[in-house]
């Protein structure tokens, strides 16, 4: 039974490091993307509320809202609808570097939002023990805010990277590749359900890899 497995495995060998290769590259260009524009579109919407530093429902609204609707359209049909702006960014709507677009703006809605919530748990009294230790604002937001929220920053960014990769298998219905559309394609359609059990396999380890590493990262972060 294993030497089944096996067997499969060599024979497709190239294209299963073919299609792993695709979606890293997918997932690594939406991560740091979703990174950095979440974690400004969080840090932004955390500042504004109404309750916040700077209040401003206007600019609240609008990135709430974008947020909002980024993540209740299902996946799917946004990433056809997004096949007219990757065509006009990048001069064409498929393959894999239009895929890391649809990509990126769905990681960058999650992680945002993940950011709000986690500077939200951070103890409100920490604004008045800056203060009281003559911290200036950039300072409070740098030496105490994103300090006390690192930690959950990092389960956060490591729930979204997770989320990428489950939605990155859905990215061949425009050209983008990788294991979900292998699995699906030369596995499930072909009834080489062998093939398909064997990518499953690798995204279960994948997924458990990036968890532990966050896990690890958070842990040793972690001073409060």
């Amino acid at each position: 039974m294993i030497n089944q497995y096996v067997d499969t495995f060599i024979r497709f060998k190239r294209e299963i490091f073919k299609a792993f290769y695709e979606t890293l590259d997918m997932i690594f260009t939406a991560m740091v993307i979703s990174l950095i524009l979440g974690l400004l579109l969080g840090f932004t919407l955390f500042i504004t509320r109404s309750d916040g530093i700077y209040r401003n429902k206007t600019i609240y609204f609008i990135i709430s809202s974008f947020i909002n609707i980024t993540r209740s359209i299902p996946f799917i049909l946004f990433i056809i609808v997004m096949i007219p702006f990757n065509r006009f960014i990048l001069g064409t709507g498929f393959g894999v570097n239009a895929s890391k677009i649809p990509l990126s703006i769905i990681g960058t809605a999650i992680f945002a939002r993940f950011t709000e919530h986690n500077l939200l748990d951070v103890n409100k009294n920490i604004y008045e023990t800056s203060y009281a230790l003559g911290a200036n604002t950039l300072q409070y937001f740098i030496y105490f805010l994103l300090r006390e929220a690192r930690s959950g920053l990092i389960l956060s960014f490591t729930s979204t990277i997770i989320s990428l990769l489950s939605y990155s298998t859905v990215m061949g219905i425009i050209g983008g590749g990788g294991l979900g559309y292998l699995a699906i394609s030369e596995g499930y359609y072909n009834f080489n359900y062998k093939l398909m059990w064997i990518i499953i396999i690798m995204m279960i380890l994948l997924v458990h890899l990036i968890q532990s590493a966050g896990n690890f990262v958070a842990k040793k972060i972690d001073k409060r």
